[in-house]
């Protein structure tokens, strides 16, 4: 018994001097884990990843109790539930039900894409076409046996050209990253990257790809330019193709803020306007390095309107009182139902000169050559005429800057990727739209004369 009982001695002894023999002596044990310091998004990740996984059981066990419990209901009342309307009530019920439970998980899932990325270089976009064409006519293959030889010699000089260009790259590849230099520094630098997006409003176009209203424009103005700058790098561009005669000063201020977050990251912004860029559109331009305008389109319009009309008298006549209760000498000054005075007007006019200056010096501060008194009277410029009064730097098409960028760089044009609808999202669709626009008819209506209802808008769309 004393032996059994002194046997596991020996080994707890065997066991500590493993314990205490140095580090990395054996080549089968892992090394001991090192410390790391969790940021808070990587906990919440984690604690939403557990909290999934017990909801997802609180679900399954929930939904087998009320599908049990719906069975037992069903079976002890078959007879007074066995009808056309039970029956059509029930089932549109659980498709109801269903329906909610599946837009409850709506959003972006991880993995989804939420844009949709084109490469616009003409060596990828015509490549195809371009041998087609030459197909058609026959001329894929030279006929002239000393065209066939020339052809062949010019195709061989290139290759050993190519060949020797890429030689060269790799040494100075190598030479930099034994020098220090990062290897996804290196590759920015080789491979810049020039990315193109849109913004647009109005009836001149359908605005940013997949927007429906003014709101959703600007919500997705500011996803492509989040996209933007999460990407882009140091040797990266941006060009913006705008097309908008203004709106809201409140919606052009902000997206005007949006461009500049662009520029305060030191990237290159081109604004080309193709057609029309005015009041708060030509705000946006103003946020760009370079303004590049066609000859015919329409620029500047640095102004400010407020139009409402009055039914004041109309109310009158018919006997109807409408009573508006303020606080604050200046909550409201116009609106379209109470009597206009001349207090009222005299410090709308004052708010719209306040908006105008803002306009005026922001303009002034991204193009200080400008002579405000000369461009800043609200009136709206053909390209041509803008770039002899400053406010267009270059004049040409947005395709010609672009195919200057093809030469040097990846053209990528930013947009959403249209999402496959279904019924419900259809309906979805539809009932957004019509509140969207009741929403809008009635704030319209209600908030006219307060400074939100401003536009920095050229009145000739």
């Amino acid at each position: 018994m004393a032996s059994s009982s002194e046997a596991p001695k020996p080994e707890e002894e065997t066991q500590t001097d493993q314990a205490e023999e140095p580090k990395g002596e054996d080549p089968k044990s892992d090394p001991p884990p090192k410390d790391r310091t969790f940021s808070q998004r990587e906990l919440y990740q984690a604690g939403r990843r557990i909290n999934e996984g017990s909801n997802k059981v609180k679900q399954g066990l929930g939904a087998t109790l009320a599908l049990g419990g719906t069975g037992i209901l069903v079976w002890h009342h078959w007879a007074a539930l066995a009808t056309f309307n039970c029956l059509g009530a029930g089932l549109l019920a659980l498709g109801a039900a269903l329906a909610r439970a599946g837009g409850s998980g709506r959003g972006e899932k991880p993995g989804q894409a939420k844009f949709k990325l084109r490469l616009l270089n003409n060596s990828d976009r015509w490549k195809t076409d371009a041998q087609a064409l030459d197909t058609l006519l026959g001329m894929d293959a030279f006929q002239q046996k000393d065209l066939a030889k020339a052809a062949a010699q010019a195709e061989k000089k290139e290759q050993q050209l190519l060949k020797e260009a890429v030689k060269k790259q790799s040494e100075d590849v190598k030479e930099a990253l034994k020098a220090g230099e990062d290897a996804a520094a290196i590759q920015a630098r080789l491979r810049p990257r020039t990315f193109v997006f849109d913004f647009s409003s109005g009836s001149l176009d359908a605005g940013v790809p997949g927007s429906k209203n003014m709101k959703k424009r600007l919500e997705d103005f500011q996803d492509i330019v989040s996209f933007v700058l999460h990407c882009a790098t140091e040797h990266d561009e941006a060009v913006v193709r705008i097309t908008s005669p203004g709106g809201a000063v409140i919606d052009y201020g902000f997206a005007s803020a949006q461009l500049m977050r662009l520029r305060q990251r030191g990237l290159k912004l081109t604004a080309c306007v193709d057609k029309v860029a005015a009041s708060g559109g030509y705000m946006m331009a103003c946020t760009a390095d370079t303004i590049v305008a066609t000859p015919f389109s329409l620029v500047g319009s640095i102004g400010v309107l407020a139009a409402l009309p009055n039914f004041n008298k109309v109310l009158r006549r018919y006997e109807v009182d409408w009573l508006q209760f303020t606080g604050g000498r200046y909550k409201r000054t116009v609106d379209p139902l109470s009597e206009p005075t001349e207090e009222g007007i005299e410090k709308m006019k004052q708010e719209i000169n306040t908006i105008h200056d803002a306009f005026k010096g922001m303009v002034l501060q991204q193009r200080t050559h400008l002579d405000m008194d000369e461009v800043a009277t609200g009136e709206a410029f053909l390209g041509a005429e803008g770039k002899e009064r400053g406010l267009v730097d270059r004049l040409a098409t947005s395709d010609e800057v672009l195919e200057e960028r093809m030469e040097v760089s990846d053209v990528i044009e930013v947009s959403f990727a249209e999402k496959k609808r279904g019924l419900r999202e259809l309906l979805e669709g539809k009932m957004e739209a019509a509140e969207s626009l009741v929403t809008d008819c009635w704030e319209r209506a209600t908030s006219l004369g307060r400074r939100g209802a401003v536009e920095l808008k050229d009145p000739q769309f």
